[in-house]
């Protein structure tokens, strides 16, 4: 998921006839990383010559898709000859993810040949657009089993109507979003209920994603906490969003109803 660019500068001194020319060599290397609710693009510059890149500016863009991008571009004072520095930004979706094309440009400065350089890093495309899932069935004990090899993400709503008149809505709302419902169980005694409900689907390539609802209320009050269990790194922000934006809507709507 990262790409590598090359930049040589030779710079000749003539401070002395039998000095050898120092050599300025940077080395980019762009990446991003996924979180749940924003990925992160980073670039990392590498001096592998033998001479000080002082002043690097890194300035990140969004070349193509529906992202912002609002941190500022962000500076490495001195780059020693075999030393390296990393900045990253904050990258979030503006509506529904989609294809996110991101680059940035590198600008450092040569005090000993006193030249200002400046070079691209290549830019990196990648599709964050939820995944086409399609309901798959498997035991309960398959999908915990899956779940324990997967990464998770843990999500809280606010819930202004009681916990046991929002947990059937939100269920119905995630067996619309490509998802089989694996169990489903609920419990009232008095003041106190507790749903739970666990959905499993799988894309186009086999790989597996899931859900686990729980909603609750006390004499404390009604609260939903919904997991999201991904075994495709790349996909957990597509995934996570798709999945919180149809637990908001289910919740939102049900709000509205008398």
């Amino acid at each position: 998921m990262s790409s590598i660019a090359f930049l040589s500068v030779a710079v000749a001194m003539k401070r002395g006839a039998k000095r050898p020319p120092t050599r300025l060599e940077v080395r980019i290397e762009p990446g991003i990383d996924f979180e749940a609710t924003h990925v992160v693009y980073r670039v990392t510059v590498r001096n592998r010559g033998e001479a000080i890149a002082r002043d690097v500016l890194i300035t990140p863009k969004i070349l193509h898709g529906p992202f912002v991008l609002d941190e500022p571009p962000k500076a490495v004072p001195v780059l020693k000859p075999g030393s390296f520095g990393t900045a990253s930004w904050r990258i979030v979706a503006k509506g529904e993810p989609g294809e996110l094309e991101v680059g940035a440009r590198i600008a450092y400065w040569d005090r000993e040949a006193g030249t200002r350089h400046e070079a691209p890093a290549p830019p990196l495309r990648v599709d964050l657009r939820p995944p086409a899932l399609r309901p798959v069935y498997v035991t309960p004990a398959a999908l915990k089993e899956r779940a324990s090899r997967s990464l998770s993400v843990e999500n809280a709503f606010d819930l202004s109507v009681p916990a046991e008149r929002a947990f059937p809505v939100v269920v119905d709302a995630l067996s619309g979003e490509g998802l089989e419902k694996i169990e489903e169980m609920t419990y009232a005694a008095g003041r106190e209920f507790v749903g739970q409900a666990s959905f499993h689907g799988l894309d186009r390539q086999k790989t597996s994603y899931a859900v686990r609802v729980v909603a609750s209320r006390t004499k404390g009050g009604s609260n939903l906490k919904v997991l999201v269990f991904v075994q495709a790194e790349e996909s957990l922000f597509g995934f996570t969003w798709r999945v919180r934006e149809s637990v908001r809507r289910a919740l939102e709507a049900r709000g509205h109803q008398p």
